[in-house]
């Protein structure tokens, strides 16, 4: 009883060929020992595999982070590429 709940709603065993998906962009930090980073990977493929829309679906993978805190440095580059992606996406112009 519980495995059927749990099933119903698994994003992974609710993706289904022939719908169109928005742009979807994942994160994956290659050493989290809490979040095994194959589970993203598996969500994007089958997405990338699905989709009937020609918008991206993208994987971004850090490598030599985890979970838990990380350097300035990195959390303002994940920032900008999460921001990029969503302001790319939304028909955001820049500025001049």
């Amino acid at each position: 009883e519980q495995f059927e709940w749990l099933y119903s709603y698994s994003p992974y065993h609710n993706v289904r060929e022939g719908v169109a998906y928005p742009a979807t962009l994942f994160t994956v930090f290659d050493s989290d020992t809490r979040v095994d980073p194959m589970h993203a990977r598996k969500m994007c493929a089958a997405m990338q595999h699905a989709t009937a829309s020609d918008q991206p679906i993208l994987l971004r993978n850090e490598a030599e982070v985890g979970h838990g805190a990380r350097a300035v440095s990195r959390t303002v580059e994940l920032s900008a590429d999460t921001l990029s992606f969503m302001a790319t996406q939304t028909g955001l112009e820049p500025v001049s």
